[in-house]
């Protein structure tokens, strides 16, 4: 007749580990109601190392998956970017075609681009409008500013280069360039809902006439109404048009550009972009005088 101690001993030998899952909670509460604590705890280990191997596999798992979709992720982005470049690369090309017919340097879109990310720069670090300005924002406005006179494509050379000072018709013309624009980029973002790009392009092509004092065009928007993206480029626009040659006027030199635009602090720019361009319009010249290859 075997002891207690033995029938303990075949206990403590049993190998819980090679039986199922199911067969384990049953013995468990056939033992519920006995005074057995070993072979409670002894089941009990066995589910709990289990479980615990259970969950090491999924941790495990987890971030091999992890690594794969971040790695996904990661070249789902980089794709992103190489269309996003190609995209742009190809509308700065029209761009371009359309800038070279009244711009005497034909880099315009990259000045006023550079401005753009120089302004964004400079209100990021100073902590302005930080609703609206985040790490990402200087790229994506000196992308999106080369599509502010877009509109421009539609309106016929007799407006566009002339020579003289244009009849009021003929302004009401070139005003609708803005207009023109607008619905262009706004087609695309149907089909591309989300693009940060074109958003802001919108945002830039529709407004970027508008003035601080609401006496701009084509909705006469005043103050903060007008989108930040579109104050940015009124600036860049109104500076690089001034030092430029077109063909109804000679450059200015950025002295006087500079003079011209402080005096235009209450009527036409927002004030915290005049102030900041006040305080670092010496790279305004720097870029111009690079991109144009003369000083003026």
């Amino acid at each position: 007749m075997s002891t207690y101690n033995e029938k303990n001993t075949e206990k403590n030998n049993y190998d819980y580990s090679s039986i199922s899952d199911a067969e384990l909670m049953l013995k468990l509460e056939c033992f519920a109601d006995q005074t057995d604590d070993f072979a409670q705890k002894h089941l009990l280990s066995e589910l709990m190392a289990r479980y615990s191997k259970m969950s090491k596999q999924v941790e495990d798992q987890n971030l091999q998956f992890k690594k794969y979709s971040d790695n996904i992720e990661e070249l789902v982005q980089e794709k992103v970017k190489e269309i996003s470049a190609s995209q742009i690369a190809t509308i700065h090309a029209l761009l371009k075609a359309a800038e070279s017919r009244d711009d005497d340097t034909g880099t315009h879109i990259e000045r006023t681009s550079l401005y753009c990310r120089l302004i964004a720069e400079k209100l990021y670090e100073a902590g302005k409008y930080p609703e609206e300005i985040d790490g990402n924002y200087a790229e994506n406005i000196s992308k999106a500013s080369s599509l502010h006179d877009v509109g421009k494509i539609r309106i016929g050379d007799s407006i566009l280069l002339k020579p003289g000072r244009l009849m009021i018709e003929e302004f009401e013309i070139m005003k609708t360039h803005v207009d023109i624009g607008y619905e262009t980029l706004e087609s695309a973002q149907a089909t591309y809902p989300e693009n940060v790009f074109l958003k802001i392009g919108l945002e830039i092509a529709k407004n970027h006439h508008e003035k601080w004092d609401g006496s701009g065009y084509m909705q006469g928007l005043t103050g903060e109404e007008i989108p930040l993206a579109a104050r940015i480029m009124a600036l860049s626009d109104v500076y690089d048009a001034l030092r430029s040659k077109r063909v109804y006027k000679e450059p200015f030199s950025h002295e006087k550009t500079y003079t011209i635009m402080v005096e235009e602090i209450e009527r036409h720019f927002d004030p915290v972009m005049i102030d900041l361009f006040k305080e670092h319009h010496l790279q305004f010249a720097e870029i111009f005088d690079e991109l144009s290859g003369k000083k003026q």
